[in-house]
């Protein structure tokens, strides 16, 4: 199994992809949406190398995962309960249909932050 030699710059791409996304559904729509192709380009940029030891790396793989798994879903709660329970803030907030296509994007962007963050560690054998 192979993983991106530069996981710093790996994550980096996810972080820039996922807020140019952002502000292109922000500003188009849902066609904003096609800017996430731009990540079909990582494997293409980046090098690979061939993983030594696959069980610290799948733990890495799996904290990084669920971390942004879970900040998303924290992230989906709180916009149904701003929605239901507080109506002068849901005003202010963009459509429902622009708000569920965000969740792509913002999950891409909070995985890249937090791998970011972890990947130091990961790098230095911890």
């Amino acid at each position: 199994m192979k993983k991106y030699k530069n996981l710093q710059l790996a994550f980096l791409i996810e972080i820039l992809v996922g807020f140019g996304t952002i502000l292109s559904i922000s500003l188009m729509g849902r066609k904003g949406l096609a800017a996430l192709a731009i990540l079909a380009l990582r494997p293409i940029v980046l090098e690979k190398v061939i993983i030594k030891d696959e069980k610290i790396f799948f733990r890495f793989f799996y904290k990084t995962l669920m971390s942004s798994l879970s900040i998303t879903f924290i992230m989906i709660v709180l916009l149904i309960l701003i929605m239901q329970f507080i109506p002068e803030w849901s005003v202010k907030l963009p459509p429902t249909e622009i708000l569920l296509i965000i969740i792509i994007p913002f999950f891409l962007l909070t995985h890249g932050v937090i791998g970011l963050i972890d990947s130091s560690t990961f790098d230095n054998g911890k």
